[in-house]
């Protein structure tokens, strides 16, 4: 009660407060030394994230506080602070200087010089994308950001991708980053248009994200999306793209296929299925390519529209962006519809408003590859597509005994919509204190899911059968903090206090229908059935915060931050509600000493350090709870009674996950801000790891969920660019950086390992795919080390398991003769050691070519699609890739691809199907041509352009894509498994921009 006192008295005291606006509207003109006109300068009122940019003409308008300050940054130019000390109009000539100098970024809950920042964060400039054909925010970070990973492991239209900021905390949790679109707290990127997007920074270290508490574990992206100018402006986006697959698998052809079937045969004392006259027949006449079928040439096309505009006070933005993509997998799709508006408006020089509202609708059609990709490895390509009535041939008499990869793409519906509408409104409030200011922020956020899927009566064995699922959900979010920044002589202070409090509600329904009457309705009509079930669900939670950080500064060079936040959770019990991160952090600026100024060297020179504590509340709201699950009893064999059983054990101690972290870094710049370098060393330390602990059946059995474990990760980051040719004609800019990543389970509560798998195997593993353990990274393989073929020489080694020379060869570790679930043990590990990236801008003229280049290094992948193709048992009867002419037989001993034997046991979940996954890929070419300005009389601008993504590939790998992977985005413990997931596609594009 005493809180809810404390909010009520605070709002009263800011409804007092506002009564002493005043109107005021600031206009201008920002140029460079030679007085020419600069566009897309930064324009922000100190202290806060309001702000504008210029125009193309150079001018701006803006609404401030008469007694306040203007921060002025252009990439390239030394920033200027101006006061604005009651002007109307202020004129700005912008130096050219050091690239940091005169960035200023967006941090939490304000905004700082990058020359003050003490922690680590990367900034990405739209520069650095605006010429590329992106529609997600993944596609922006990828490879831009040291100690970023993007994996777009689903190349579909559309498809999920995994973003990873400095490794993996958590088990039970997503470790998804935090994103901040606009100070709304949990913002969904998949919905974001990346046209929209001002300001991206990454905040990386404790220093930086524990101003976001329980939820900055995982590091928090910062999105400021554009704001309206003075004057009616127009732009407008189009492009068309096609696109295709990277690769495919080298499949035998159907004669030589029809040998191979035949040779197995004979040696396995089985009669040929083939004959003579049919092998020379496919000789002649080819039989199926499975692979062309399911594959197809894609298409897309995407379409901007954006208006900015205002007056004196007011100004706005409005956009609109369209994307709607055909897959390389025949019958999948994605479209997506976003709408955006921001406005704001100056009341007075004390009071200002803003207002975004923003609307996105999705829809991915069969996007999750799957079947038809497995089952066009497995379909024999003797069997014809198609049978006597036109219909998909129904079996195949040879290879699989699934269903045809047609029936795959054809009998079902795989369906997602998402509808996403966000509004959020603020005022900030110039206080009579020098330097004070107030802001309060309300945000809503609704999103809408609905899940639909069908399997027909062929895919479903004559049983056709479909779900439906509903979801709805509401977070309410409202932030009021108190920002502080003033100059004392030689002392800077920037602090900032703030109340926030978040609510999340969600509501769900689930219906399954099996035997449905009318099929050709799909899963629109799933009320006539044979049987069905239904189920619902509930969730809510909240979020009290209290948080404070101070920036110090002394002359410009000592620099101090330190920050604390208290986060109360409603999902953990009164004991364990509250929770403190505090981080400190430290910087000197050694270029403002007058030792290194006199070595002419360094245009600037920062070392800094930060060490902080972040949390996680990896948990569903009930986990403190127990749950009670409903049963089916019958008691006399003649009717079904209901009942209610326990179900987990519930755990009211637990408590939050708290990850430390420690970073030292290094700023440099050379050549006055032509050639700058940043390097980074980081370690962190989750403890009380949020863990299912399996409770012995006498106490009640089911898993309990605890806080018992640790994990560790660390690593180093580089990156280094600048402008290594600058000319009046021609310029070159760069930026390379790299990442190196350690991951380490330390410590699971005593137990020896703990097993996780992702039920991608389809029937190929026989035990958890993955395993923790102390020692070893998350994402570890757990299998079978194979060691090829038995050889003759090791007969007798053979003969003791069962087994004769040709046959595979795995590691007997308790030497009982017997290859078991016993001799499993870490093959490999899925989580990459070092990622990076390239990107390089030439201009020559009207000219812009942009090149980047993205790898990721130390990283394995079980390929069991190529399992599937080559272990000819199981669902898969026969071998279809071409490396089979490679077999054992006699004269070709040497070969670790196995023997036609009667003994023959594959185990496809074992180190033969591991492989390298690491790659090199040439991620965008693009070439872009800017019509110069004197051929439209200055009244518009034309740009065309043409770009190549995923040109070209090196790597290891045999699967068509290195990067694709079955698993989401929502787990670190059991990922890189390859099993007919979705690749990523050639794509290549052209486009027009107009503006206005």
């Amino acid at each position: 009660m005493k809180k809810v006192w404390e909010v009520m008295l605070f709002h009263l005291l800011l409804g007092s407060t506002l009564a002493f606006a005043q109107n005021s509207t600031v206009t201008g003109k920002v140029t460079d030394q030679d007085n020419a006109a600069l566009p897309g300068v930064n324009i922000l009122l100190s202290g806060t994230s309001q702000g504008t940019v210029s125009d193309a003409d150079g001018n701006f308008t803006i609404s401030a506080p008469a007694s306040g300050s203007l921060v002025f940054s252009f990439i390239g130019y030394e920033s200027q602070t101006i006061a604005i000390s009651n002007r109307s109009t202020i004129e700005v000539k912008l130096m050219q200087t050091s690239r940091s100098l005169g960035e200023v970024v967006v941090v939490g809950y304000g905004t700082q010089r990058k020359t003050d920042v003490t922690g680590s964060l990367a900034v990405i400039s739209t520069k650095e994308f605006s010429q590329q054909p992106v529609t997600r925010l993944d596609q922006v970070l990828q490879g831009r950001a040291t100690g970023v990973q993007v994996t777009q492991s689903n190349g579909s239209p559309g498809g999920d991708s995994k973003i990873r900021v400095r490794g993996a905390n958590s088990v039970l949790g997503n470790n998804d980053p935090l994103y901040v679109i606009d100070g709304y707290i949990g913002a969904d990127y998949s919905l974001l248009n990346p046209a929209d997007i001002a300001s991206l920074q990454v905040l990386k270290d404790a220093a930086s994200t524990s101003i976001y508490g329980s939820r900055g574990a995982n590091g928090v992206i910062i999105i400021t999306t554009k704001k309206g100018n003075k004057g009616i402006k127009v732009t407008y986006e189009g492009q068309g793209s096609f696109s295709n697959v990277i690769k495919t698998f080298d499949l035998l052809p159907a004669g030589e296929f029809a040998e191979i079937v035949n040779a197995r045969a004979l040696a396995t004392g089985s009669t040929p299925p083939y004959t003579d006259a049919q092998i020379s027949g496919y000789k002649a006449n080819g039989g199926t390519d499975w692979q062309d079928l399911v594959y197809r040439r894609g298409s897309g096309t995407q379409q901007q529209l954006t208006v900015t505009g205002g007056g004196d006070k007011t100004t706005f933005m409005i956009s609109g962006n369209y994307v709607k993509q055909n897959g390389i997998v025949e019958n999948s799709n994605f479209k997506r519809y976003v709408f955006r508006t921001n406005l704001n408006t100056q009341v007075s020089n004390k009071l200002a408003f803003r207002f975004n509202l923003s609307g996105a609708y999705s829809k991915n059609h069969n996007t999750d590859g799957g079947g038809a990709l497995i089952e066009a490895l497995q379909w024999a390509p003797t069997t014809p597509a198609y049978g006597a009535d036109g219909l998909p041939t129904f079996a195949d008499p040879i290879g699989s005994v699934s269903r045809s990869p047609l029936d795959n793409l054809y009998d079902r519906s795989n369906d997602l919509a998402r509808m996403n509408i966000n509004a959020i409104g603020g005022l900030n409030y110039q206080l009579p204190v020098k330097g004070l200011s107030l802001d309060l922020q309300y945000a809503i956020n609704y999103l809408d899911q609905q899940n639909s899927n069908f399997n027909g009566p062929r895919i479903a064995n004559n049983v056709p059968n479909a779900s439906r699922y509903s979801s709805d959900a509401v977070t309410l979010q409202n932030t009021n903090s108190l920002n502080y920044n003033v100059q004392l002589g030689d002392h800077s202070i920037n602090a900032v206090a703030v109340l926030e409090t978040q609510q999340y509600t969600n509501k769900n329904f689930t219906a399954n229908a099996t035997g449905l009457r009318f099929p050709q309705l799909g899963y629109d009509n799933i009320g006539g059935n044979s049987a069905a079930s239904v189920s619902s669900g509930f969730q809510k939670w909240t979020l009290l915060s209290l948080l404070g950080r101070v920036n110090y500064a002394f002359k410009d060079k000592y620099l101090l931050t330190a920050a604390v936040r208290r986060d109360g959770s409603s999902k953990f019990s009164a004991d364990n509600r509250y929770s403190v991160f505090p981080s400190v952090a430290v910087g000197w600026r050694l270029s403002e000493e007058a030792f290194i100024k006199n070595l002419n060297v360094f245009s600037n020179l920062k070392l800094r350090g930060s060490w902080g504590l972040t949390g996680s509340q990896a948990i569903n709201p009930y986990a403190t709870l127990s749950l009670y699950n409903t049963t089916y009893v019958s008691f006399n064999n003649n009717s079904i009674t209901a009942g209610v059983i326990q179900g987990n054990a519930g755990n009211s101690d637990l408590k939050w996950e708290t990850t430390s972290q420690s970073d030292a870094g290094v700023e440099m710049e050379f050549l006055n801000g032509r050639i700058h370098l940043e390097a980074d060393y980081f370690h962190k330390n989750t403890r009380d790891l949020l863990l299912n602990v399996s409770i012995p059946n006498y106490a009640g059995g089911g898993t309990q969920t605890r806080n018992i474990g640790e994990i560790e990760n660390k690593g180093f980051e580089f990156a280094v660019g600048g402008t290594p040719v600058q000319g009046k004609r021609f310029t070159w800019e760069t930026n390379l950086n790299f990442s190196t990543l350690k991951n380490r389970v330390m410590d699971l509560g005593g137990l020896p390992r703990i097993g996780t798998g992702t039920g991608a195997g389809g029937g190929m593993s026989i035990t958890n795919e993955f395993m923790l353990m102390p020692g070893q990274p998350l994402g570890s393989y757990w299998g079978l080390k194979y060691l090829g073929t038995f050889k003759p020489d090791e007969a007798d080694i053979a003969a003791r398991q069962g087994r004769v020379p040709g046959d595979p060869h795995y590691e007997d570790i308790n030497g009982d003769n017997s290859i078991t679930t016993d001799d499993f043990q870490i093959i490999g590990h899925a989580f990459p050691k070092v990622t990076g990236g390239w990107n390089n801008t030439f201009t020559y003229s009207g000219f812009t070519l942009n090149v980047f280049v993205n790898g990721v290094f130390g990283v394995d992948k079980l390929n069991y699609t190529r399992a599937g193709a080559m272990s000819g048992s199981g669902e898969a009867r026969q071998f279809l890739l071409t490396e089979i002419r490679d077999y054992y037989r006699p004269g070709n001993e040497d070969s670790d691809i196995p023997a036609f034997t009667k003994t023959y046991q594959p185990f496809t979940q074992s180190s033969r199907f591991l492989e390298n996954g690491s790659f090199v890929r040439l991620k965008n070419v693009s070439l872009a041509y800017n019509f110069p300005g004197s051929l439209l009389s200055g009244k518009a601008t034309v740009r065309i352009f043409a770009s190549a993504t995923n040109l070209f590939t090196i790597t290891k790998y045999s699967g068509p894509d290195p990067e694709s992977s079955n698993v989401g985005s929502g787990t670190d413990t059991a990922i890189g498994i390859d099993r007919g997931s979705y690749p990523n596609a050639k794509v290549f594009t052209l486009g027009l921009n107009l503006g206005f």
